[in-house]
């Protein structure tokens, strides 16, 4: 059997899966779609966080959300955040590693997000006077926080970390195009300029970069801290999707879930993975823990 060729430009490297596929991505985009307008009504009524909110028994933790490439607080988590406040959980909301682009962030220097990341944690733990929180991170944002917690010391304030498709081990330049193509702000942002100048994380992510071999050094994991990690088979950004996964050490804790596992024909990929219910049900699943 001859081997269809592989395309530039499609989202993966047989032809044929992309016609397969050609629907769910589709869909997947007028999901984000949706969620933009949803997170501009936000935007426009105020919309804000859990500051004044007093902790329950049953939840004491603040949950901060992690936004990943290309996204914002707003957008990404315009399925999470309702449903984590109906189920009693404060959430808390950053957007970071902004670099010109005033809608879309998660594009600046990974190592000053992480930095921006530890100062909103710390603002958070004063004004809620928790002892932790609970992070919750798509793509970038599922990985980035780990830097934060294993090279500047943030590992001591976080109890459950969740990561939803998770760059853990970078992505190839392929997975990041067909990110862009996904996200409209993007595509402009890319098109009409110079990637490696307009954003700084764009060569940070590549899984062959010095940012991901000094992310790698510093361990896949951080003691005391509970991992979870939600991929999905069907990822057209980070490829292999087994790329997600993180490896347990000693004295350490993660539980990797790929999401057909749970739903066998579900065909999720990437950017539609903070909207997915069954992706949600898993993070109530190990926040509770």
């Amino acid at each position: 059997m001859v081997t269809p060729p592989k395309i530039p430009g499609l989202n993966s490297e047989n032809v044929l899966d992309d016609v397969k596929e050609l629907a769910n991505r589709v869909a997947a985009l007028t999901q984000v779609s949706g969620a933009v307008v949803v997170s501009s009504v936000d935007d426009m009524i105020g919309a804000e966080d859990d500051w004044d909110s007093p902790p329950s028994e049953e939840h004491p933790r603040p949950v901060v959300l992690v936004h990943g490439t290309f996204g914002n607080r707003g957008y990404t988590w315009s399925e999470a955040a309702p449903l984590l406040r109906r189920n009693g959980y404060r959430i808390f909301r950053l957007d970071y590693g902004k670099h010109i682009q005033p809608k879309i962030y998660g594009l600046g220097d990974i190592r000053e997000s992480a930095r921006q990341l530890g100062e909103f944690v710390d603002r958070v733990l004063e004004k809620t006077r928790a002892d932790k929180v609970d992070i919750v991170g798509f793509s970038q944002g599922g990985m980035m926080p780990r830097y934060w917690m294993n090279k500047m010391g943030g590992g001591a304030k976080v109890h459950n970390f969740v990561g939803i498709a998770p760059s853990n081990h970078g992505v190839t330049a392929q997975g990041l195009m067909n990110l862009l193509r996904q996200i409209g702000p993007a595509k402009a942002l890319i098109e009409e300029t110079a990637a490696g100048t307009l954003v700084p994380a764009w060569p940070q992510l590549q899984h062959d970069s010095d940012f991901q071999k000094e992310l790698a050094r510093a361990g896949e994991l951080t003691p005391g801290v509970r991992h979870t990690v939600i991929a999905t088979s069907y990822d057209d950004v980070v490829t292999p999707y087994t790329s997600c996964a993180l490896k347990e050490e000693e004295g350490t804790y993660v539980k990797n879930i790929v999401l057909q596992d749970l739903a066998k024909d579900d065909h999720t990929p990437h950017v539609s993975m903070p909207y997915n219910k069954t992706v949600l049900r898993e993070v109530l699943k190990a926040l509770a823990e």
